[in-house]
């Protein structure tokens, strides 16, 4: 399954619209939450997806009767999610919560076909009525594969974007290549985004740490305002846009550096990182957040897959002191950057 984005404009009408039904798809979901919740606490049992549907069919004056379904199906997941990791004892998994309006961005269309579908001009999206119905889009890119369902997103810089989820088939043959070196190993870091075993390194961009300044400002302006006034929400919203742009900004980067070794080289090693206990400790914390490797690693196992070709995830163990001619392992501090045959 691939998704594509698209940039929706929409009128005032057609504002006023998407953002009623997202109003009222958050009350539902809160709702079937607290007859999920009153059950559990008494019965010890869950409803099932279909009886969620069926007592909060027809709910919402703004919301079409298949995100209704959706909304079930979301939150049936979570639930599922939930006992998978009380059964496993996996941390920092807990029961669904109640969404607040801060927390809740998209509406959730099935049927792509029958509730929404591309008019024939390409440039407008035909949505239910209840949505505005003929909403202008900017087809950027065409669409690859069967379109399945669309997911119309608020962002925070407060346009509207049409996620259209499409299923395209697996590519799982890993095709011969025809570089001069079809072998690469990739090893990332902080002071270089990554070094490759050609030789070549990216640099490290630190998106967060150079707008953290930005940031720091309109962050001690929200911390100003009064709470439940209109110029709060105005300094959330600034402060949510500076955040939106830093991500932008870091997975346009990952996109451009993944590119050339997914479609390059066959095979591509890389160290099999566990982030989540590196990033417990607190002196590099925020760097290695803000470099974020496993977004970058996942962008690059993808788009590798697609160009037919690997990504090998090896154990990280001695693969800064194991010299790959010799077999030795050579001790050094992390000062030494360069590994030297003895």
């Amino acid at each position: 399954m691939r998704t594509f984005e698209y940039h929706l404009f929409v009128n005032k009408h057609q504002a006023h619209l998407l953002m009623e039904c997202l109003k009222e798809t958050r009350l539902i979901y809160n709702e079937m939450l607290e007859s999920v919740k009153a059950q559990y606490e008494g019965k010890g049992t869950f409803p099932s997806k279909y009886d969620l549907e069926t007592a909060f069919k027809g709910q919402g004056a703004h919301v079409p009767a298949t995100t209704v379904q959706m909304l079930a199906d979301r939150l049936n997941k979570s639930l599922k999610r939930f006992l998978a990791a009380k059964q496993n004892t996996i941390p920092g998994v807990g029961f669904p919560r109640f969404k607040k309006p801060n927390r809740w961005h998209s509406i959730q269309l099935r049927q792509y076909g029958k509730d929404c579908y591309l008019h024939e001009d390409k440039k407008h999206l035909i949505v239910p009525k209840k949505l505005g119905h003929f909403l202008k889009i900017k087809l950027h890119r065409p669409i690859e594969g069967t379109p399945k369902a669309v997911h119309l997103v608020l962002r925070a810089d407060g346009h509207w974007y049409a996620l259209i989820v499409c299923e395209t088939e697996p590519r799982t043959q890993h095709l011969p290549s025809t570089c001069e070196h079809p072998d690469i190993g990739i090893d990332v870091g902080l002071k270089s985004f990554l070094s490759d075993s050609d030789g070549h390194t990216v640099e490290n961009p630190r998106f967060y740490r150079t707008s953290q300044k930005t940031l720091r400002r309109k962050q001690r302006q929200l911390c100003r305002r009064e709470k439940g006034s209109h110029r709060r929400r105005k300094a959330a919203h600034n402060a949510a846009k500076t955040h939106l742009k830093i991500n932008r900004q870091r997975r346009d980067h990952h996109f451009k550096t993944a590119k050339p070794y997914a479609e390059g080289y066959h095979r591509i090693v890389v160290e099999d990182l566990a982030i989540r206990n590196m990033v417990k400790n607190h002196h590099l914390a925020k760097s290695i957040m803000d470099a974020s490797w496993g977004a970058f690693l996942d962008i690059l196992e993808d788009k590798a897959a697609r160009a037919g070709h690997q990504v090998i995830r090896v154990s990280p163990r001695f693969t800064s002191q194991k010299c790959h001619q010799c077999g030795e392992i050579v001790q050094k501090s992390q000062s030494v950057r360069t590994h030297v045959c003895p």
